[in-house]
């Protein structure tokens, strides 16, 4: 399973551009109860992200009558039931006399009022569809809160199941996606900001340990008047470093002292196994992460072109902000975004991602002297890690055969013009709320707020970015409990045991490759809740209270560098922990043949010990499934029982494994949604993971002396629910890992035998597949 955080931060970053570019291309039109809104020449408008219209003919066509108030710049409105209203230029509205947030403020251009189109409409009893193929935003009226429309569960069980949840769940503002782990994350967030504060209160900053040390961290992160009394002044003489430097020979002579105080290098280094030998890490050298997803650089895409502009945007704001003119800033952030453009072409796509034996390709420090004449990747090496690796593995080749032509003496001025541009960047969250929000200028409007505010949320991140194994140790000792570890941990034993049988009775693999894909099984590790023991570099890291938040950030980020490059070319320990305890995922590691369940994730819906076993086996049963299943899916496949990446299938067995892969592409590249083919390719690893998964859960459930598998499906459909705005659904589908939730459900509980006994589908039912085409991984 993919980190669900990533890929909301990713659409968070994105969505704010995907109205803009409708309504900079074709025309944005809006349609009511099938008709089309006719706005003559005050058409519809879209500004970060947030539709506008013309408030007086949109509310009459909703049946509202329209007040405007000169004195006070007021548009009130009324229908039976409903009293709503929104002043320009503010955020603040009433609806019923209850006070709510608006995504945007109302504004007047040219003697026309424009309002929020969302908002009013939902106000009013409509629900808002946005069509990306047409352009167009479809009202229809809302579903009553006490009725639900009947979906049959034989034709769509997802909708069928979670109908009452969707109707009844609104989706907050400030958010844009809603169910499953995104909630478990906003409600360990709560819990720990809620900790924080009282700990904070009661002193636990005076003891000079792990957790003292993280309160007094919190302590600074949560000065806001003093932050924002200090401005950017912390950084200033970051700045004047990097504007001294005017040469990629200087940048040579700077590099160690410019990583380790994280500016934006045109290289990112981390320690993992060796894929050859899996019992050791080695040095992997990566290209930076591009700010926007690879396809948006592309010229000739509109939604990219918008987004591009956003940033620029963004950047030249921040550059003003530490003392730029407007000119020099809009020349900077147009320099950076242009060295971004032009390196991102080479780096991974989400495809290059998912493959992870792709990313091996080990070269000595000698051999990566040849993939450059103007930047010594030797010396870097050496200048930042201190050591001399036996050997380094390039983790896009891509990127490293064509160096030279992104980075070169020519090219200067942009490089050094990104490099200064991304750290102030970077650098904002641990500055004032003004910088802060101009570092958020490209998410804001996808958290539906037009001026982002810094919230007790935003300093849990800034914490927990320092000291998150501390915060998820102290998480999972203090909420997990020990029955609920214990319970969990016999749920992984029997889906194990329900594997390695499968594996024994398997009808297609040879013996050779069943013994050795049971040796694998036998040698997987699994963590669950929170780790015995955190890593040891923890107790070194001490806050100075005297000193400004962004200087013990530097502090504590040189001993954390300086500890990760201690443990290059040394032993694997694999208890050592990829994700923290607060983390609300899961994980499996094929490199050293872990899975791992933190805390944070191991609460309703996917495991409460007040459901019944059968409930639990389809939540959090299947999903320990799944991450199993990763240790033997496409990528899993080629790596052994410790790491190392081999061939232990026999060639026979593996094309026969290639062949139900290629049967699982097809079977997803089939579906439609929005208009759009599934990505079955993309998608492989999590499908293979999820159709495994809950069908390995579910022969664990029929073991159970009450096994209920109506209660088991269903808890599957329950996990998966989500709301999303409408606006990022074609963004998610891009970039997601997994395909839509609805077929997360509907394809996985369809291609197993029990479920057409278990709820009576038969042929001619929309949930129908036919035996054959039922795909049976293990």
């Amino acid at each position: 399973m993919k980190k669900l955080s990533a890929t909301i931060l990713t659409l968070s970053l994105l969505t704010s551009g995907l109205s803009s570019v409708h309504a900079a291309g074709q025309a944005l039109s809006v349609s009511l109860n099938g008709q089309q809104i006719q706005f003559s020449n005050s058409v519809p408008i879209v500004e970060k992200g947030v539709t506008l219209v013309p408030v007086r003919l949109f509310m009459e066509k909703l049946g509202v009558n329209m007040k405007w108030d000169q004195a006070t710049r007021t548009v009130s409105g009324a229908k039976e039931g409903l009293s709503l209203s929104l002043k320009i230029g503010s955020t603040n509205a009433t609806v019923n006399g209850k006070a709510v947030k608006l995504n945007a403020a109302p504004k007047q251009i040219r003697n026309v009022t424009y309002v929020p189109l969302r908002f009013v409409a939902e106000a009013t009893g409509y629900q808002v569809a946005w069509n990306p193929s047409q352009h167009q935003v479809t009202l229809t009226p809302k579903q009553p809160t006490n009725e639900v429309a009947v979906t049959r569960l034989q034709d769509d069980f997802y909708e069928a199941v979670n109908a009452k949840w969707k109707v009844s769940t609104e989706i907050p503002a400030g958010k844009v996606i809603i169910g499953g782990l995104s909630d478990l994350d906003a409600v360990v967030r709560k819990q720990l900001l809620k900790d924080m504060i009282k700990m904070s209160a009661e002193g636990r900053d005076k003891i000079d340990d792990e957790l003292g040390n993280m309160i007094k961290y919190y302590k600074l992160a949560a000065d806001r008047e003093k932050l924002n009394k200090q401005g950017y002044e912390a950084i200033k003489g970051d700045i004047a470093k990097i504007k001294s430097i005017n040469s990629l020979a200087d940048f040579a002579k700077n590099q160690k002292d410019l990583y380790v105080r994280g500016f934006a290098l045109p290289f990112t280094l981390d320690i993992l196994s060796d894929m050859k030998d899996a019992t050791k890490t080695i040095l992997y050298l990566n290209s930076p992460k591009p700010r926007l997803e690879k396809s948006m650089y592309v010229s000739g895409n509109p939604q990219g072109q918008a987004m591009v502009g956003m940033y620029k945007n963004m950047l030249a704001d921040l550059l003003v902000s530490v003392g730029e003119t407007k000119e020099a800033a809009e020349r900077i952030a147009g320099e950076a975004v242009a060295f971004e453009a032009e390196f991102t072409q080479y780096t991974m796509t989400a495809e290059d991602a998912s493959n992870v034996e792709s990313m091996y390709t080990p070269k000595t420090l000698k051999e990566l002297k040849g993939y450059s004449k103007n930047i010594d990747l030797e010396k870097f090496i050496v200048d930042v890690t201190g050591k001399k690796p036996e050997k380094v593995s390039l983790m896009k080749m891509d990127y490293f055969n064509n160096l030279d032509k992104f980075i070169n003496e020519k090219n200067w001025e942009k490089m050094k013009s990104w490099t200064y541009a991304t750290f102030v960047l970077n650098s904002a969250t641990l500055l004032s709320d003004e910088m802060i929000a101009k570092s958020m200028q490209l998410s804001r409007g996808a958290a539906a707020q037009e001026q982002m505010v810094v919230t007790d949320d935003t300093i849990y991140d800034i914490v927990n970015a320092d000291f998150k194994e501390i915060a998820g140790q102290y998480y999972g000792k203090t909420y997990l409990g020990e029955k609920a570890k214990q319970d969990i941990s016999k749920m992984a034993e029997n889906m194990i045991k329900v594997y390695r049988n499968k594996f024994q009775k398997n009808d297609w693999m040879s013996e050779k490759t069943k013994t050795a894909a049971i040796k694998k099984l036998d040698n997987l590790k699994v963590h669950i809740g929170y780790p015995d023991k955190i890593d040891a570099v923890y107790a070194s890291l001490k806050v100075d209270a005297g000193k400004t938040l962004y200087e013990n950030n530097q502090e504590i980020q040189a001993i954390i560098m300086k500890n990760k490059f201690a443990k290059i070319d040394q032993p694997i320990d694999r208890n050592d922990w990829r994700i923290t305890a607060n983390t609300a995922n899961m994980i499996s590691e094929p490199l050293t043949n872990t899975i791992t369940f933190p805390a944070a994730a191991l609460q309703a819906p996917f495991y409460d010990k007040n459901q019944s076993p059968s409930q639990n086996y389809g939540a959090i049963g299947a999903v320990i499934g799944h991450e199993i299943s990763h240790t033997f899916d496409s990528n899993g496949a080629k790596f052994d029982g410790v790491g190392n990446r081999t061939d232990w299938w026999t060639a026979d067995d593996f094309k026969k494994f290639e062949a139900r892969a290629k049967a699982v592409v097809d079977q997803y590249s089939n579906l439609e949604y929005l208009g759009q083919k599934i990505n079955g390719q993309r998608t492989l690893p999590e499908n293979i993971a999820d159709i495994a998964g809950l069908q390995v859960a579910l022969e664990a459930t029929k073991q159970l002396k009450d096994a209920n598998l109506e209660e088991f499906y269903k808890s599957w459909a329950t996990v998966w629910r989500q709301k999303v705005v409408p606006e990022i659904e074609p963004l998610l589908l891009a970039i997601d890992p997994n395909p839509p939730v609805k077929f997360r459900v509907n394809v996985v509980v369809g291609n197993t035998d029990e479920f057409y006994t278990t709820f009576g589908v038969k042929e001619g039912d929309l949930m129908y597949k036919a035996p054959k085409d039922r795909i049976k991984i293990w």
